[in-house]
């Protein structure tokens, strides 16, 4: 649509046609730039959204409107690969500073979808519901796992779904790591002892570090294997 080139800077156009300018792949820099040095065109909320959103638009000018967008709107910008790496991390920076202001649904919502920045942000949160909607975003990594279980401070609720319920309980390194925090809840602690390795149990019953129930469990774990190989021994040697 390059009409708007031929159009005088006070052409009437609405929201809802600057959006479908902006969004238009086809639309020159000069036009996207055009929009956004027009203070009448820029007032609504979705122009503002649609011009930062758009890869032609000047970084010095996309970033004095990220300020007057919604969490929901930033959330959206972090992760968009057509925005520049700028403006994304510029949009995270927004959101860490907006992050104690937002209610707990608002919390839960960005962490299921936001960036790698934004994850970051959140596995330090100390909020059963939140941290386990991070463990639901698919940009979150077993490195932010070992971060949040190392931390004294998390909810016994969200160590025990981790380990019962969630996918990411059933990786080795995550395992380990619930079985040796103080905090799991110890039905959930024993059952993964039982899950371990061998080689597992045995480091597990010697680190001192882990909850001493754990470590009994372990040692049980090994004795009763031990009898049982020695009965076996017996009967067929």
């Amino acid at each position: 649509m390059p009409y708007i080139d031929g159009v005088e800077p006070q052409a009437d156009l609405g929201p809802d046609e600057l959006v479908i300018l902006l969004r238009d792949r086809a639309t020159s820099a000069a036009t996207v730039t055009r929009i956004g040095r027009n203070r009448s065109w820029m007032r609504p909320g979705k122009v503002k959204v649609a011009f930062v959103s758009n890869p032609r638009a000047p970084q010095v000018l996309a970033r004095q409107f990220l300020p007057h967008l919604g969490w929901r709107d930033l959330a959206e910008l972090s992760v968009n690969q057509r925005v520049s790496p700028v403006l994304r991390r510029e949009a995270e920076k927004l959101l860490k500073t907006r992050l104690p202001e937002l209610a707990l649904g608002e919390k839960v919502a960005l962490a299921r979808r936001g960036s790698r920045g934004i994850v970051e942000m959140l596995r330090l949160e100390a909020d059963d519901l939140v941290l386990r909607a991070v463990a639901g975003n698919p940009r979150v990594t077993e490195a932010d796992f070992a971060r949040i279980l190392a931390r004294s401070d998390v909810p016994a609720g969200f160590l025990g779904w981790l380990a019962d319920q969630s996918s990411w309980g059933q990786r080795r390194a995550v395992r380990l790591a619930l079985v040796r925090h103080p905090r799991t809840p110890p039905p959930s602690a024993l059952r993964l002892t039982h899950a371990l390795s061998r080689r597992d149990i045995d480091e597990l019953r010697r680190d001192i570090a882990a909850p001493r129930l754990v470590r009994v469990a372990a040692e049980r774990h090994l004795a009763v294997a031990g009898a049982g190989l020695g009965g076996s021994r017996a009967r067929f040697g």
